[in-house]
This record gives structure tokens, C-alpha cells and sequence, in this order.
């Protein structure tokens, strides 16, 4: 089991968001940019996509709501099984969600 958190590349959570805070912009991650490219290894096939913060699509946004479940994930267009997969074994243990999501603070402070 997991002892500790590595940060991806020297990120620090806190020293990010105090960054954004100070700013006054929102977190842009220049390894994972919003385009195609980040999200087909060749090439659009669904069409256009448009991205969205998550103030964008309703006003009080939460990525769960009442806890969280593995049924609470779905896969949609892109293909990410892989993804929705990794976040369901997650939910099957909120414990470990909560580590990942630090109390689903992530999604409500963008």
C-alpha cells in the first residue's frame, strides 16, 4: 500500500494553487495542454471538442454528490477505459478517492 505521495515532476499541490491564488489565473498544465493532442494518439474521431472549466457548466459544480461509487463513472466518447477503469477501482474505496480528490475540494475551487 501507498506510504507516501510522489509529486509528478517537483508539482507540489499547494505551491500550484498558491501560484493561481496569487494571480489571479486559473491552473493550466502545460504536460497535459487543452487540444486534441492530449486526448487522441491520432487524430480527432468524434469531432469537434470544446474545453470547460466546470464553472463553465453549472453553477455549483461537484464531481460527486452523497459519496462516491463505481457505478458513478462513465466511460462516453473518448475511449479513456483505462481512465474510468482506474477511477473505478478508486471508488471502490472512498478512502482512496478522498486522498486523490483531497475532499472534493479540486473541483470546486477552478
Amino acid at each position: 500500500m501507498f506510504t507516501s505521495v510522489k509529486a509528478f515532476e517537483g508539482q507540489q499541490y499547494s505551491t500550484l494553487k498558491r501560484q493561481c491564488l496569487q494571480s489571479g489565473l486559473l491552473f493550466e498544465d502545460p504536460r497535459f495542454p487543452a487540444t486534441d493532442d492530449s486526448l487522441f494518439y491520432q487524430g480527432n474521431r468524434i469531432g469537434r471538442v470544446v474545453w470547460k472549466r466546470p464553472r463553465e457548466l453549472c453553477e455549483d459544480p461537484h464531481l460527486f454528490v452523497d459519496g462516491i461509487s463505481a457505478h458513478d463513472l462513465h466511460q462516453g466518447q473518448l475511449g479513456n477505459c483505462w481512465f474510468v477503469a482506474a477511477c473505478s477501482s478508486l471508488a471502490s474505496r472512498e478512502s482512496l478517492w478522498q486522498k486523490l480528490d483531497r475532499g472534493n475540494k479540486v473541483i470546486t475551487e477552478v
